[in-house]
């Protein structure tokens, strides 16, 4: 689990880097934001990780017992601080949720601006009273809760969509770490953003280190995960060959980025047009 830690940030930081991204000078915010979500969920999550440990006490009765960590809390901290702690727990786990749904719908919302997303006409239209990507959110919010239901009936759901939502982003960054390392010499030069003379060795250890964490999930406890990320991959993947197929690689440019304060302030602009006519 400790080692885990370094996989459990992925998610934090890149929610920070997805969101980071729809705002004025993203190559400055971005790696601002990703840094500092890392300093602190990797702080906080070691103290939590130390705290727990030293005050652990039996390890037998600890590992036998279904919520280890809810009784080492109430333990210490007794019944009504422990209590209130846990709540805390329960609200912070929604606040995540709230943020992995938020960075969904950006996700959906951009692709769709971009028309890389099945369905973009309708998705990437920005609400013109609440002016936020409603169709967006209500798709991510419907399929969010398809996946849940799929696994209500799984005794270890929890595990498997903990460890699922770890190993998919840990491939996904494997996979753009290599790509940049093959690429870096061919890309234009970062605005805003430089590693200068550290780009190699950060770029080499980040890589031994996404190998490290992959081979973690190498443990047949980690079956339904791999099949879970495969499933993805493969619906990801049947949907790059209908792209190609379809628009042909010139199709597959990327665009310029664009924030949504600028759609919003396009569309303000269109409006104040037409009620001038």
């Amino acid at each position: 689990m400790g080692t885990l830690l370094g996989a459990f940030t992925i998610v934090g930081f890149e929610s920070a880097a997805n969101l980071a991204e729809e705002t004025n000078e993203p190559a400055r915010v971005v790696p601002r934001a990703m840094w500092q979500a890392i300093v602190s969920v990797g702080a906080l999550g070691m103290l939590f990780l130390i705290a727990i440990t030293a005050l652990l006490g039996d390890v037998g009765t600890m590992t036998a017992s279904p919520t280890p960590i809810a009784d080492v809390i109430t333990r210490v901290l007794g019944p009504v601080v422990g209590s209130l702690l846990l709540l805390l727990v329960i609200i912070s786990i929604f606040a995540c949720g709230l943020v992995i749904l938020m960075s969904g719908t950006r996700l959906v919302w951009a692709m769709s601006r971009d028309e890389r997303f099945p369905g973009w006409q309708m998705l990437h239209r920005i609400h013109p009273t609440l002016r936020t990507p409603v169709n967006a959110t209500i798709l991510v919010s419907v399929v969010g809760e398809a996946i849940l239901s799929i696994f209500s009936r799984d005794t270890d759901a929890l595990f498997v969509l903990f460890s699922a939502a770890t190993l998919l982003p840990t491939i996904i960054y494997t996979v753009s770490v290599l790509m940049y390392a093959i690429r870096r010499n061919s890309l234009p030069p970062s605005q805003g953003f430089s590693l200068g003379r550290w780009e190699k060795p950060v770029v080499t250890l980040a890589l031994l280190w996404l190998v490290f964490e992959l081979t973690i999930f190498r443990d047949e406890s980690f079956f339904k995960p791999w099949l879970y990320v495969l499933i993805m991959l493969a619906i990801g993947g049947v949907y790059l060959v209908w792209l190609l197929a379809t628009r042909g690689r010139h199709g597959l440019a990327m665009p310029d980025m664009i924030a949504v304060d600028a759609i919003l302030d396009a569309d303000k602009g269109a409006e104040y047009d037409t009620a001038a006519h």
